[in-house]
């Protein structure tokens, strides 16, 4: 015999997959606006301006490995070593 437990669990199981989660629109839109501009930044052939979007729009300090890796693809990505 199934005991209560078992059936709510079931019935909670259910409950929840029909349910999604919800989307948090500032947080997309932040990140929409912050690929748009690391895009940008990449596009530019301005090294000083490339350090500045990532600096100031992304938040990456100078000697920080994102900042290092971010600086790095840049550099790949222009040609430069």
């Amino acid at each position: 015999m199934v005991d209560n437990q078992e059936i709510e669990d079931v019935r909670k199981q259910e409950e929840q997959r029909g349910k999604k989660r919800p989307v948090n629109i500032s947080a997309l839109r932040r990140r929409m606006i912050l690929q748009k501009k690391f895009k940008e930044a990449l596009a530019s052939n301005d090294e000083a301006a490339f350090i500045e979007a990532i600096v100031n729009d992304l938040g990456q300090l100078p000697g920080s490995p994102e900042y290092e890796k971010s600086l790095k693809i840049w550099r790949e990505f222009r040609g430069r070593r």
